[in-house]
């Protein structure tokens, strides 16, 4: 048994594994799970729902270009009318 005076503490050792919740991915396994057990109907089923995802999020992005070009023509809008205040 040694003498120590000083006492060095060690590192402290943890496992720590992020998880990552992604409810898109679970609702596509499941639907992929399902048409794959499942007979033709179910599949038919499946790929509907699917593709009515797929519509509902290029449908935001419709929107979100509507609504750039709305901004910019408010812009041009606001420009024109500060230019025919103050120069004309």
């Amino acid at each position: 048994m040694a003498l120590t005076f000083f006492k060095i503490p060690r590192n402290k050792k943890y496992s720590y594994k992020p998880v990552y919740y992604d409810p898109k991915k679970e609702e596509r396994e499941k639907l992929h799970k399902s048409a794959i057990e499942e007979d033709s109907e179910n599949y038919e089923k499946a790929l509907r729902e699917r593709m009515q995802m797929r519509w509902k999020r290029s449908s935001g992005g419709r929107s979100r270009r509507a609504s750039n070009q709305r901004l910019i023509i408010i812009f041009v809008i606001m420009f024109l009318l500060l230019y025919l205040i103050f120069f004309i």
